[in-house]
């Protein structure tokens, strides 16, 4: 049986892909007030909305419960197939995609795009630009495009030394097996690099582990600032966190929301 891409961007066996799939959720918090935020610019922009990274559907599911047409795309079969079973149990529809963020193609355009949850910062630098190029495509002329990454902190940065710490213990209610969750984190003034794996023990006392590493590539507000107009985008709204705080230098977050600019109105460049 061949290869597949899970959502870590890693190669593996179908069984991994699900595997991993299944422990995102366990991980992951479906009561994360990103959702809201998001929640909240879809019913400003309506309908339809993409979301690149769309996982398991967190995000996609509660914007389709309020009644907007949702798309998701995401490099992972398995979390595709998880979040089209969060939608039928919620009673939505989504049209989910199996795509590559960079180089997706639709046969429409989308009055909001999201990037939620620091997917953005999944693609290294010269990959940003084939993103921006596909979300700029697909945007209606008075459409959005939100990003939401983490800002980083230098006095953070100076303590993720690598040292292995475990995070959670939890119950997986697929298994009803404990669950215990690792993470060694390095990381520079270019990005972090994620090393997680989770252990499961079997009912004869054996460990199964399975883990993923993988590196964030920080995007610096100053960067942004420089990266979006070129990428033929322009700044709507910034914000520091999902309250609508202003961004600031300690803000935990950048909350980009832009806009088209159209071509002949400023500098852009095109990437190949």
């Amino acid at each position: 049986m061949s290869n597949v891409t899970d959502w870590y961007g890693g190669s593996g066996p179908v069984t991994d892909d699900e595997r991993l799939a299944a422990l995102y959720d366990l991980d992951a918090r479906f009561e994360d007030p990103g959702i809201d935020w998001y929640r909240g610019l879809a019913k400003m922009t309506g309908g339809p909305v993409l979301e690149l990274g769309v996982g398991t559907g967190r995000v996609a599911v509660p914007i389709a419960k309020d009644g907007h047409e949702v798309v998701g795309v995401d490099r992972s079969g398995a979390m595709l197939k998880r979040a089209d079973s969060y939608a039928r149990r919620a009673r939505v529809s989504l049209r989910l995609v199996e795509a590559d963020m960079r180089s997706f193609s639709l046969d429409r355009t989308f009055t909001l795009i999201t990037i939620p949850f620091n997917t953005f910062l999944m693609l290294a630098p010269d990959d940003r630009w084939a993103c921006l190029a596909r979300c700029r495509e697909h945007l209606t002329p008075h459409g959005r495009l939100a990003i939401d990454v983490f800002q980083p902190d230098p006095n953070i940065i100076a303590g993720l030394d690598g040292g292995v710490r475990e995070e959670w213990r939890r119950p997986d209610p697929e298994t009803g097996r404990v669950i215990t969750k690792f993470s060694s984190t390095r990381a520079n003034v270019d990005g972090v690099t994620l090393h997680w794996w989770f252990d499961d023990v079997l009912p004869d006392g054996a460990v199964r582990r399975i883990g993923r590493e993988t590196t964030l590539h920080y995007l610096y507000r100053r960067e942004a600032e420089l990266l979006f107009p070129e990428a033929g985008l322009e700044l709507d709204t910034l914000h520091g966190d999902y309250d609508g705080s202003v961004a600031a230098g300690s803000s935990p977050k950048l909350l980009f929301v832009l806009r088209r600019r159209e071509r002949g109105t400023g500098r852009e460049r095109r990437h190949r």
